[in-house]
């Protein structure tokens, strides 16, 4: 059967990475926002509304075709098995086209109600039905998911610039993060990368106090199974900050996330880092620097990144690496990374935002 799954636009690949270690998957096809894969059964989709840590949905594809006008009538056939009392079309289209997605969506939810005699819901919905269209190509199916899988119900002590969950998942990933590991967070914030590290580390499923509100669970034709199988692990997981406010929220979402006792918090400014730490005995600094804006001066802004790369190579090991990400900065991080060698860039859009995410080792 093929499936899709829906992610933020610069990490296709880092969520194509992570289906595959989730699931057997072929035929896997990257686009922008998307990836396109071929799985067995329902349960491997299931799985990946319950497991999947960096991308937003999970949708079945039942149909596929070209098209030069607005869909058929009959792309919705194929749904019906899926159909329940409540049920909306949502439609996402990239390419030039003579139509919008809102006539694509008028026309089909207009058929389920006058024809199908369906209950269109747009706030609640049993059933969601995607229809993607990509240059000429037409993709309907249904959404596993329901939920956008990519938000965390931890996330409630928050600020100004706090990373979505997923993003911040997606962070470890190209750090190449593992449970084994030492990780810092020098500037937590609200604690979204240590605790998505916690999850991962402990193999526990972001959603796994909210699994009821995932559109398979509920969907006909389909059973889920899922099985928790959390683990403990030998790494530590450190999050810091010099402003007490930011320690404080950091602590009660982990409490939220269930994960604040497998995270020490620590409230230290950056130049004091390496006192807390032995010489080179950190594997990864995954943080969201503070960064230059109306608030926050270049000059100081630089002034905090040359002591983070300083500390940076006082307590990271030999093979160590520093992942940083910024909306702004970039440049400014790259001009005083004196002793680290950039080894992946990633762009990245959370909403309309982009963010830039640098990934460094020693030199």
């Amino acid at each position: 059967m093929k499936a899709l799954i829906l992610t933020n636009k610069g990490l296709e690949n880092v969520s194509a990475n992570e289906l595959r270690q989730l699931i057997t998957v072929t035929d896997v096809d990257v686009k922008p926002g998307k990836v396109f894969f071929s799985c067995s059964s329902y349960n491997e989709l299931t799985s990946l509304c319950y497991y999947g840590r960096t991308f937003s949905k999970v949708v079945l594809v039942l149909h596929e075709s070209k098209i030069s006008a607005l869909p058929d009538e009959s792309v919705l056939e194929i749904t019906k098995p899926f159909l329940q009392k409540s049920v909306v079309v949502y439609c996402e289209r990239s390419g030039n086209h003579g139509f919008t997605s809102f006539d694509v969506e008028g026309k089909l939810n207009g058929v389920l109600k006058n024809n199908y005699k369906q209950i269109i819901d747009h706030k609640r919905p049993e059933t969601i039905i995607h229809v993607i269209i990509v240059n000429d190509g037409c993709y309907v199916g249904i959404d596993f998911s329901g939920i956008d899988l990519g938000k965390r119900d931890y996330r409630i002590f928050l600020g100004s610039n706090a990373l979505k969950g997923n993003i911040a998942a997606a962070l470890l990933f190209v750090a190449e993060y593992e449970p084994k590991h030492t990780l810092i967070d020098i500037f937590c914030r609200h604690g979204v990368i240590p605790i998505e590290a916690a999850l991962m580390a402990t193999n526990a499923s972001v959603h796994k106090f909210s699994k009821e509100k995932l559109a398979c669970t509920h969907l006909p034709c389909v059973v889920c199974n899922f099985k928790d199988k959390e683990k403990e692990f030998k790494g530590r997981i450190v999050a810091i900050d010099e402003n007490f406010k930011h320690v404080s929220s950091a602590k009660k979402n982990a409490k939220i996330a269930g994960v604040n006792k497998h995270i020490d918090f620590s409230r230290k400014p950056l130049e004091d880092i390496d006192l807390k730490f032995d010489k080179s005995s950190v594997d990864r600094i995954i943080s969201t620097p503070i960064q230059p804006g109306k608030s926050f001066a270049i000059e100081r802004a630089a002034r905090v990144y040359k002591k983070l790369f300083e500390q940076a190579k006082l307590v990271l090991k030999s093979d160590g690496k520093l992942c940083l990400c910024v909306r702004t900065g970039a440049d400014l991080l790259k001009e005083h990374s004196t002793g680290f060698v950039i080894e992946k860039e990633l762009h990245v859009m959370q909403g309309k935002e982009q963010l830039t995410v640098l990934l460094f080792s020693k030199q």
